[in-house]
């Protein structure tokens, strides 16, 4: 392609726009996945959300196969600049979410990228940076006019709980995904419990935390995948925890990794339409700085409106619809593995200029 337009994140839709040799797919891609080292991890929870990311990535290579691409896989470590300099990918589908055991030094992964002018999936850097930030997400979706509950950053145990928070409250790590520590004892009733949750999240992740009203009622995640157009793709999660006395319902780690996960009897899901709640997941995809693909979990109150409650660039993506929802909310959907593959490799090419 002939273009004047030098190759820059923000001026990537614009090169697409442009291009009209849309449809390539690469020769050769690179699959960047997560090192997962015990060493990194601050506890077996946060580790066990990373481990086996070198399998679940091979486990991607018999669809490239069908397309057509070859393969090579590279963990997204300190060698990863000279393993790709050596394999000479056409682009990368970067699945990395933590580096050393941090997540939001996962951005230098795509500025890595950059900096070799290499094409790649996902967020930028400044996409993948500030979702490592919820406190962050939470203020600039808030001035976009896209609901929040009402939150907090406490920074230290001692941090005065803003008075007109109203309990049940749930707390966060403020800079974690994958729904680590995210748990029954994270919904409080009472600033005892709210300070004594806090002293073991600070204590263990040295961390700050982020403190929301919970909102009670039903459960959504929404996925945006983005080819020519972006297109909104929403389930709603019915949760039944097993011996649940606290009446409060939503997705914790358990039911993500533990034994527990994707039970029908205490997890199922439901295709679920709004337009309105595709707006609003639209309008928050741009507001993030997202890119091909995202992820946004929502809470919808008992007088039905809707609170957005995390944002994750670059959510996990894996081959098994048993184990990935945005996989398995495809499928529903219609649009198989293989199909979101091709899609993610044309629209990286072509928003390139290849």
């Amino acid at each position: 392609m002939n273009t004047a337009i030098v190759n820059m994140p923000h001026t990537r839709p614009l090169i697409a726009r442009h291009n009209h040799n849309g449809g390539h797919l690469p020769k050769k891609v690179a699959i960047v996945y997560s090192e997962a080292k015990r060493k990194y991890f601050y506890t077996e929870d946060e580790y066990w959300t990373v481990a086996g990311s070198d399998i679940e990535a091979k486990a991607f290579d018999p669809y490239f196969k069908k397309l057509g691409v070859k393969t090579c896989y590279v963990p997204g470590n300190s060698h990863m600049a000279s393993r790709l300099r050596r394999e000479k990918p056409d682009m990368v589908f970067n699945l990395v979410s933590t580096v050393k055991g941090y997540d939001y030094l996962g951005a230098t992964v795509p500025s890595t990228l950059e900096l070799l002018e290499i094409p790649y999936t996902g967020a930028s850097i400044l996409g993948f940076a500030l979702g490592c930030n919820k406190y962050l997400t939470y203020a600039l979706m808030s001035q976009h006019g896209i609901p929040v509950p009402p939150f907090q950053l406490m920074t230290s145990v001692h941090t005065p709980l803003d008075p007109t928070l109203k309990f049940p409250l749930i707390l966060k790590l403020n800079e974690e995904h994958s729904n680590v520590e995210i748990k029954r004892e994270s919904v409080v009733e009472s600033e005892a419990a709210l300070r004594k949750r806090l002293r073991y999240l600070m204590k263990t992740y040295d961390q700050d935390v982020l403190v929301s009203e919970f909102v009670d009622g039903r459960e959504f995640a929404a996925f945006v995948f983005q080819s020519y157009n972006k297109k909104v793709y929403a389930i709603e999660r019915v949760i039944h925890l097993p011996d649940n006395e606290s009446g409060h319902e939503f997705l914790d780690y358990d039911l993500c990794w533990g034994e527990n996960g994707y039970k029908p009897e205490y997890l199922n899901y439901k295709k679920y339409h709004d337009p309105l709640l595709d707006a609003l997941v639209k309008k928050a995809f741009v507001v993030t700085k997202m890119e091909d693909y995202g992820k946004f979990d929502i809470r919808m109150d008992l007088f039905g409106k809707y609170y957005f409650i995390d944002a994750n660039a670059n959510c996990h993506f894996g081959p098994s619809t048993k184990d990935c929802e945005l996989t398995m909310t495809m499928r529903d959907y219609g649009v198989p593995l293989k199909i979101m593959l091709k899609r993610l490799m044309q629209n990286t090419m072509r928003e390139w200029g290849y």
